[in-house]
């Protein structure tokens, strides 16, 4: 493995004051990690918008439909829905499941981390780390939901600290649980995979002791799961490489780049165009900073992912991992894994100028150098400003950690997205569970309303109704006229409608005045600010 090197500690204290950290306090700090998260998901009030799908698939697996795995606006299985439905054994709750497993990961991430931090680190610093971790905003608030990224996070963390653990003899069964933890981090979200690509180009290229057989036996797992993909592709009639999104890693590779030259394209169409003088100048500026746009606007996703005094604290360490990169290996790995991730979301924002703050903890995991370093700055810094004790020092670090996130922490979420809720349990509690409910809304909102209203029904229906329709050609299909509106409810025995405001269809016909009542009932009117007026319909029989 990497050769261990002495530790870097927060060692200035005086023999008499050895710190503030015992068993104790470090148990207390994973269970408020664990209090946090679990609060959280219990004042989050809505499943988020791609949740749906994740429980979806695991219906689908609970109950055998494995054709539809992958046909209901998710291509693609990962492990995630397996642990939901093995969850749903346990609670028999669909939703109590699907956040039971996040909250589970999320929380039990906190381990390997802590793991992480003491292989550099003194357990003072390593639990302030540890700390950190446990109220950070970003992993607390994912936690709360329906998504992939903790279990991502659990094995990512692992699989880093198998890799780093100490010990040239007993390399071979680390090597392979740490590819194994990254594989399983894959499976979750995809774009884990860059620490498999750069872990082996790391083995290669860092001279080292038996650095090709270390290589083997590291890609050894990877490469049998490229062998059984390459078999799936030549004895199953669907891909495999598709389904578990492998294609996507080359795709994410030269997506960006096209994007980039079409939106410079854009705006030098833009810039011939009869604009103001400011303007004009302008877009001649943008269109040759693109480049520095879209890295402004990674910065910016960065700070509010990190958390502002957290980000303090990864600023203070940089200097730390700076003068450790050509002394300790181990610092060197972790360096460029989160500098390749860094490239991974930059190239991201170039392709969709989009960034969500569920991407930023695969790069913060491989960064907990960067806090551990700046938390034992910050912590001298105190000690010697203000003639502080050591405990002192650390005790004062840990209340301004706790007084910065926790008020950020305990806000509920999505309170005002019950709505979409109550409609759907509205439905539900008129038609009751023993037949799938098909209702029909804008594909432009989330699929709340039929997810909540056939959550109960023993089977797995899609909660998006589109007909197999494009989002576009639905609309042409359905919204254009009202005749062939109806006739089509009526053919796809479509029971309920939900017309949703700032929804509809710019070139669709006035539904409200075009509407009769005895095609459609009224059952109810409702408000939102995302989508303004709420009114759902139920059908009427056939005239």
């Amino acid at each position: 493995m990497i050769p261990s090197l002495p530790h870097t500690t927060f060692s200035n204290g005086s023999s008499n004051d050895p710190g503030w950290v015992g068993a104790r306090e470090i148990a207390l700090i994973f269970i408020l990690g664990l209090v946090i998260r679990f609060f959280a998901s219990q004042y989050t009030f809505i499943v988020n918008p791609d949740g749906v799908y994740y429980i979806h698939q695991a219906r689908a697996i609970y109950y055998g439909e494995w054709n539809s795995l992958t046909s209901c606006n998710i291509g693609f299985l990962s492990n995630y829905p397996f642990f939901i439905a093995g969850a749903y054994t346990i609670f028999h709750d669909w939703i109590v499941a699907a956040k039971s497993v996040s909250l589970f990961f999320g929380s039990i991430t906190l381990i390997p981390i802590y793991f992480l931090f003491r292989r550099f680190f003194d357990k003072n610093i390593s639990t302030l780390g540890v700390l950190v971790f446990a109220i950070l905003p970003v992993f607390v608030g994912i936690s709360a939901d329906v998504v992939r990224g903790p279990i991502c996070w659990f094995f990512l963390a692992t699989g880093l600290y198998f890799f780093i653990k100490p010990g040239d003899k007993n390399y071979r069964l680390p090597l392979l649980l740490s590819c194994l933890s990254f594989l399983m981090a894959s499976w979750a979200r995809i774009e884990a995979i860059l620490f498999i690509f750069v872990t082996c180009a790391y083995l290669l290229a860092v001279p080292q002791e038996k650095r090709i057989k270390k290589f083997a036996i590291f890609s050894m797992p990877f490469a049998l799961i490229l062998a059984f993909a390459l078999c799936g592709t030549l004895f199953l009639e669907a891909s495999l490489v598709d389904t578990i999104r492998l294609t996507e890693v080359g795709n994410k590779l030269s997506a960006p780049f096209i994007e980039y030259e079409i939106l410079r394209s854009n705006l030098s169409e833009l810039m011939a165009q009869p604009l103001a003088e400011g303007v004009s100048h302008f877009l001649h500026k943008a269109r040759h900073l693109t480049w520095l746009i879209a890295l402004g606007t990674l910065v910016k996703y960065m700070i509010r992912a990190y958390f502002y005094l957290p980000f303090i604290l990864f600023l203070l360490g940089l200097g730390g991992i700076w003068r450790c990169l050509k002394e300790d290996r181990r610092v060197l790995y972790l360096s460029l894994i989160a500098f390749f991730v860094f490239i991974l979301l930059y190239l991201h924002v170039i392709q969709t100028w989009m960034m969500f703050d569920r991407f930023w903890p695969i790069f913060v995991l491989p960064c907990f150098l960067a806090f551990g370093f700046g938390l034992e700055k910050s912590a001298l810094l105190i000690r010697s400003k203000f003639h502080l004790k050591q405990s002192t020092a650390l005790a004062l670090l840990c209340f301004l950690i706790l007084a910065v996130a926790l008020p950020k922490n305990l806000k509920p979420r999505e309170e005002d997205k019950v709505v979409f809720k109550e409609i759907g349990e509205l439905i539900a509690h008129r038609e009751g569970n023993e037949n799938v409910t098909k209702i029909v809304k804008s594909l432009r909102t989330p699929n709340w309303t039929p997810f909540y209203a056939n959550l109960k029904y023993e089977g797995a229906p899609c909660p998006m109704t589109n007909f197999d329709l494009e989002a576009t050609i639905f609309e042409e299909t359905m919204f254009k006229s009202y005749g062939r509106f109806v006739h089509r409810l009526r053919k796809e025995r479509v029971k309920y409608f939900l017309w949703e405001e700032r929804a509809w269809p710019k070139g669709g016909f006035d539904f409200l005045k075009t509407k009769n009542q005895r095609d459609l009932k009224e059952l109810g009117t409702w408000s939102h600010p995302d989508t303004g007026k709420l009114i759902l319909f139920s059908l009427g029989p056939e005239r």
